[in-house]
């Protein structure tokens, strides 16, 4: 809770003026002790910097002070500026809020009541209605509805007696330190008013770099409700601009002469350099709980998300939603964005263990992405579980980026070689690098219709058993379902009989008794099967046209209507090379001569071809 605040009046040869300002404050500190109902007592504090007046300033100020211990007077021997008048009265105040007026400006009655009453409002925790609250200024009231979150600095209405262009009373309202309430923790981050000579020479703009750094870093709430008067003297600031506060900023012609534009070139570099310090000095400081609401972190957030400072943006992101539960839906997809760019960064630096952590980070997030993100993001999860060897692990995550993105290759590719990578090491499998055959867990999705059916299948050309235990696994998965494998059987792979090696692999499978092997020439074997009888046949193995168009033409009658047939040797693998005509010719041709009985499914490595008619 507040319990103090000050208010600091810089003052330079105001004789004129300063009196009517200072009553105006102490009117509005009156009127705040008089309407405050808080439990406990607010000190309040009026505190001004003589900029070293060398008219009667000096005098009437000693007047003021009679009998009023709130008071104090600081004097500098020279003026150094408003910002440097300003800084010193902040670090000479007590306030845990501060409140800024120049020495011939006004505050009304209502103005530190207003804002105290915003800065000071502490939502309840859980409270999700807002509080609304009616305001009186003046002889008009005006509805007000309470933050839902702590601030850490209040703006509010600037009445000027001069008519401005809307754009420009805007302008004006948003960089001013007269309708400005800041906390003092604030303040001191950003280490207060620039006090370089060149704001001197200038003539201002202290208030539009000071708002710059402390609107970057923290949440400022403006409210509407004019509360101040900005006064135009002759010759002041504010007069010497009249004109281009009534022009449309696109038709007004800057005047400014070239040696001030190149003040002006310095200061925005100043400007710079500052923010830059500020936001290094931000990533060393630890915000405690009760603070961290008031930081301007989404925005924040967001900077170090661009500047792919990725740790820095992740902690105020995790930590604003605690603080902040309603701003979940709006932060969930930006932080999970964070999440997947930190996780590949740890990816591409070889860190494992990391990468994974944030990408599943993203996928516990469940945030609202589109199915493509979000299989990149299942996909890079189950790529890094591969490069730990969790097989088992990543074979959910490679599946689920598949599902969400079916034309996804990069994980149809890393699904097939974790699944066999697992299948090898749990079933001990072993296959010869000798044999090629189709890769099937790229198109596992055209398979499962056949998963909860007994089916039967035709496999022709089995060699060792890779493409028959990859069927035993993942498809023939009900107890009458059966395989029948078509080969020659005969010769060694890697010093072993080929038979026996079919044989000690799909003992392997644990499901053995699925399978019936027929050892012959496949030609011969298919004209002794019964027709219509295979919902799924597979033909591998075959290396020239007119085996493949002979084994196609006999499969036809011997697959059911909607069945499907694969043709694993479409392309030609790595390295090899054939003396006749290639498979694919003959399966174009038999694709082309039973065009009005099939459909293709699927066309790579492999063809699918579904049977629509007899």
């Amino acid at each position: 809770m507040i319990n103090s605040f000050s208010v600091i009046v810089p003052v330079l040869n105001k004789e004129n003026e300063i009196i009517r300002t200072l009553e105006s404050i102490d009117a509005s500190i009156a009127f705040f002790h008089q309407h405050h109902d808080g439990t406990q007592a607010v000190h309040s504090e009026l505190i001004v910097v003589d900029e070293g007046s060398t008219d009667r300033t000096p005098a009437l100020l000693e007047a003021f002070s009679q009998n009023k211990p709130y008071f104090k007077v600081i004097k500098h021997f020279r003026s150094l500026g408003i910002g440097p008048a300003r800084n010193t009265g902040a670090k000479i105040a007590k306030g845990d809020i501060l409140f800024f007026c120049d020495g011939d400006d006004l505050v009304f009655k209502e103005h530190i009541y207003l804002c105290f009453m915003l800065l000071n409002h502490q939502p309840t925790p859980g409270e999700t209605a807002l509080k609304n609250v009616e305001i009186t200024v003046g002889d008009k009231s005006y509805p007000l509805t309470l933050p839902p979150h702590p601030v850490g600095i209040v703006r509010t209405g600037v009445q000027m007696q001069d008519a401005l262009h809307p754009y420009w009373k805007a302008a004006i309202e948003n960089t001013l330190a007269l309708n400005l309430c800041i906390r003092r923790d604030c303040h001191e981050f950003i280490e207060g008013f620039p006090e370089a000579p060149v704001y001197k020479q200038i003539g201002g703009c202290e208030d539009v770099s000071y708002d710059l750094w402390m609107a970057k870093f923290f949440k400022v709430l403006k409210v509407e409700i004019e509360t101040v008067e900005y006064i135009r003297y002759p010759g002041n600031n504010f007069d010497r601009q009249l004109k281009k506060f009534q022009a449309a900023p696109d038709q007004y012609q800057d005047e400014t002469p070239p040696e001030e534009q190149a003040l002006h070139l310095l200061r925005r570099k100043l400007e710079h350099d500052r923010f830059s310090y500020l936001t290094e000095k931000f990533k060393k400081v630890t915000w405690n709980a009760a603070f961290f609401p008031i930081l301007n972190w989404q925005q924040l957030a967001n900077d170090y998300l661009a500047q792919d400072c990725y740790s820095e943006a992740i902690t105020l992101y995790e930590q604003g939603m605690v603080a902040e539960p309603d701003t979940r839906e709006n932060v969930r997809n930006i932080l999970a964005a964070a999440y997947n760019n930190f996780g590949s960064a740890f990816h591409k630096q070889g860190d494992l263990e990391h990468a994974g952590l944030y990408f599943k980070k993203v996928i516990d997030l469940n945030p609202t992405l589109s199915s493509g993100d979000l299989a990149r993001v299942h996909f890079n999860l189950g790529t890094v579980l591969h490069k730990q060897r969790q097989f088992e692990q990543a074979i959910p995550y490679l599946q689920k980026a598949v599902a969400l993105q079916p034309g996804f290759p990069e994980a149809i590719a890393e699904l097939s070689a974790v699944t066999n990578q697992w299948q090898l090491l749990t079933k001990g499998y072993q296959f010869s690098s000798g044999f090629a055959a189709a890769d099937l867990t790229p198109l596992s999705s055209y398979f499962d219709r056949f998963k909860s059916v007994a089916l039967n299948a035709l496999e022709i050309g089995s060699r060792d058993g890779r493409v028959t235990c990859w069927l035993l696994d993942n498809v023939l998965l009900q107890p009458a379902a059966t395989i029948t494998c078509v080969d020659r059987f005969e010769g060694l792979t890697d010093e072993q009989p080929i038979l026996e090696r079919f044989e000690a692999n799909i003992a392997r499978t644990g499901a053995a008794e699925k399978v019936r092997q027929i050892a012959g020439k496949p030609g011969e074997v298919l004209r002794s099967q019964p027709n219509h009888h295979y919902p799924l046949v597979y033909v591998g193995g075959m290396t020239t046209a007119s085996e493949t168009l002979e084994i196609a033409v006999l499969s036809w009658s011997l697959l059911t209507v909607g069945g499907v047939i694969v043709f694993a040797d479409y392309e030609l693998k790595p390295g090899q090379t054939l003396t006749e005509l290639p498979p694919k010719s003959a399966i174009e041709a038999f694709a082309n001569l039973f065009s009005n009985k099939l459909r293709r499914l699927y066309q790579g490595s492999a063809v699918l071809l579904e049977k629509i008619a007899e």
